[in-house]
């Protein structure tokens, strides 16, 4: 990380020493200069290091080639006089007028329909958005980028350049264009030898490359699965460009955050592909998308979006780059111990910066009075009075924080995009649909829901585990259990890594639908395909997916739990039933591979508990990891209670989440200092959690 820094390398090495509170201020045409020095001073009262600026390329350059940056000079003086680092994120996505008129850098739909740009609450200038696969248009912001950075390359105020805001490809038919056709064909050609290659593989019958057509519907899954796949790397190449200007100028760290991380994102209709984008920047960040989350996985969201982007940050050191503090369109706001919690919670799962969107709640457009910490007018709120209290506390340990990290857990969830993928294709409506529209009312998808529900499971179970990208599927051999959900397309190389995985002792958990599509999107003749019947010791004969086609599992201790809408029956090829359903019908089987085990389940254990709630799932899930698990340091009788651990230079540090809206008490394992209140506390002394509050102990002797 940071190897391409040079003299300006102190910078990150610094921040690395805290941590980092900041927030967006200025956003053009919000807020207005007369409210600037005072917001600043503010703004460094209340505790807080960094703000940021979002200097918009329409705004900036009105005519081609001539730049206006009085707004942005006189910002950066004030935040300079104010103590206050910044983070300047030019934004692309709204451009100039001529980029349209002179280039026609209009995005076509799947229709061919012109996508005409608009102007809303986030892109208020308007201009949004260009086709950035027109060189014209990646040339022209690239060209703006560097002015700026040529501008301001000597301003000491700047201490990080952020390459792209959100990146993602927006709508589905984003972008249907001469120039993104031309794009895809040729990546096509680059991945395949030959056109009869792509037709070998695709079970097609195109003349060349240049009949391959953008797929204007979702009714053929391969097609449409290519395309999506191209789309995200795309993505990640126009961050690319963009940190390649700006490094050719100056040295100081770029990052980029995504909007929706991988783990939440609707992966077909607002694609990114999350281990592709991080690889182009120094380091990473997200939104955080947790706002009016569906229950009852919206209190364990804050930590799977942290613990996905620490996972595939490299060498874990990331920031949560958007974190909204209040919502708008006059909906009831947000509770404030919430905010301070998901504050909290990213700081227990690693997060090194946390900035907020945004200082002042928003005056325009679809935002407004959204997402800030004080009032339109700067008033103080319940929520800015918490974050405030908070701040003192993260500011008086900040190095004790930052040098933290999440501990060595022995379990992973895998996340895999291209199972995310053509399960949310699978699940659209199809045929002309303009909406793209999922079939059911869950959160997203099915595979999605799967992954987020058995991690909320392992939450209340109170168990620590990693998230890691099907990518990096060889870091499975770092952990002692491997959890699959909906792993449903398993390539060669995948399928050999899994095999040596349990061959070498390891403990592989994959639940409905493993291996059941070829990498192609055809359906396996035989399922679990890739060669997975020998790992599991069982193959599947019958598979349902329907609205009120529940069964009841019958675990082989005799708890019984109802499975809702997705269940498959095996039939045995070696391993042994551990579960049946209440037709006696095998619902989940175990074998021994090696020196390891590989157990697979007809039905999804986190999906179930979802539209079935039923403790026993928690339970039972806790009697698979059983031996597995590291010492987690959970009050076995407070289930209020949610811990999460960070190892700290000396000893470990303790977060304690209540849960609830009573009072709690946590007896510490140890002597330690009780962070909240500064105060030294003993070993088996009770300390109280407020309600729906949180708890930070730091216990420095213990290992």
């Amino acid at each position: 990380m940071f190897k391409n820094l040079g003299k300006d390398k102190t910078v990150m090495m610094s921040y690395r020493n805290s941590i980092v509170l900041g927030t967006q201020y200025y956003r053009q045409p919000t807020p207005t200069a007369k409210e600037w020095s005072e917001d600043l001073k503010k703004i460094q009262d209340m505790g807080m290091q960094l703000i940021q600026l979002r200097p918009q390329w329409r705004w900036h350059e009105r005519i081609e080639g001539n730049y206006i940056w009085d707004d942005i000079d006189q910002l950066l003086e004030l935040a300079d006089k104010n103590g206050l680092d910044v983070m300047f994120k030019p934004m692309l996505e709204t451009a100039p007028g001529f980029v349209f008129k002179k280039y026609n850098g209009y995005r076509i739909g799947l229709k061919g329909e012109k996508i005409w740009p608009i102007a809303h609450g986030a892109f208020y200038p308007g201009g949004w958005l260009p086709c950035f696969d027109n060189p014209d248009v990646i040339e022209g912001a690239c060209k703006f980028v560097a002015e700026a950075v040529r501008r301001y390359k000597d301003c000491k105020t700047i201490k990080i350049w952020h390459a792209w805001n959100e990146p993602r490809s927006r709508p589905i038919g984003e972008c249907c264009c001469e120039h993104s056709l031309a794009n895809y064909q040729n990546w096509l050609k680059d991945k395949f030898e030959n056109i009869d290659a792509l037709n070998d593989f695709m079970g097609k019958c195109w003349a060349s490359f240049d009949d391959v057509d953008v797929p204007r519907d979702t009714s053929d899954f391969a097609e449409m699965q290519l395309w999506r796949r191209w789309a995200a790397t795309r993505v990640a190449w126009r961050v690319e460009q963009v940190t390649k200007t700006i490094r050719t100028l100056d040295s100081r760290p770029i990052v980029a955050h995504v909007g929706m991380p991988s783990v939440m994102q609707d992966v077909l209709c607002d694609t990114s592909d999350d281990y592709l984008t991080r690889k182009t920047v120094d380091f990473y960040g997200s939104s955080f998308a947790t706002r009016r989350a569906p229950k009852p996985i919206e209190e364990s969201l804050p930590f799977l979006i942290n613990d996905w982007i620490r996972s595939i940050s490299g060498d874990g050191y990331y920031w949560i780059n958007e974190l909204y503090p209040s919502i708008g369109s006059w909906y009831r706001e947000e509770f404030e111990y919430d905010v301070v919690k998901w504050v909290w919670a990213s700081i227990a799962c690693g997060a090194k910066g946390v900035i907020f969107w945004q200082y002042k709640k928003e005056r325009v457009g679809l935002e407004t009075n959204d997402a800030g910490i004080v009032e339109t007018d700067g008033r103080d709120n319940p929520t800015s009075i918490a974050l405030k209290k908070a701040f003192s506390v993260i500011n008086k340990n900040s190095e004790l924080f930052a040098l933290a990290k999440a501990p060595k857990t022995n379990i992973a969830v895998i996340y895999d995009f291209e199972s995310d993928l053509i399960n949310r294709i699978e699940e659209t409506n199809h045929m002309r649909d303009a909406n793209l529209s999922v079939n059911y009312s869950t959160m997203v998808n099915t595979y999605k829901t799967a992954l987020q529900c058995v991690y909320q499971m392992f939450w209340k179970a109170g168990i620590q585990v990693d998230v890691i990208s099907s990518h990096e599927l060889e870091k499975i051999n770092d952990y002692k259990f491997i959890y699959l959900p909906m792993f449903v397309i398993v390539n060669e190389k995948q399928s050999r890594i899994l095999c040596q995985y349990v061959k070498g002792g390891g403990k592989l958990f994959a639940e409905g639908g493993v291996a059941q599509r070829e990498q192609n999107t055809m359906l396996q003749t035989i399922r679990p395909g890739s060669g997975l019947v020998e790992l599991f010791g069982a193959q599947e004969i019958y598979r349902i997916f329907e609205e009120g086609e529940d069964r009841k599992v019958i675990m082989h201790d005799k708890t019984e739990l109802i499975s809702k809408k997705m269940n498959a029956v095996f039939e045995l090829k070696g391993g042994k039933a551990t579960a049946h359903y209440d037709n006696g019908q095998i619902a989940m089987v175990e074998n021994t591979y090696g020196s390891g085990k590989a157990i697979m389940t007809g039905f999804s254990p986190g999906l179930a508990n979802l539209l079935s709630p039923d403790e026993q799932w928690v339970s039972i899930l806790k009697n698979w990891v059983k031996d597995c698990c590291l010492a987690n340091y959970i009050n076995a009788d407070n289930d209020s209670i949610f811990t999460r651990v960070l190892d700290a230079d000396k000893g470990k540090i303790f977060f304690l989440f209540n849960k609830t809206d009573k009072e709690q008490s946590w007896i510490t394992p140890n002597n330690g200092i009780d962070l909240m209140l500064s105060v030294k506390v003993e070993k088996g002394q009770s300390v109280a959690i407020a309600p729906n509050g949180v708890g930070v102990v730091h216990f420095p002797k213990m290992s």
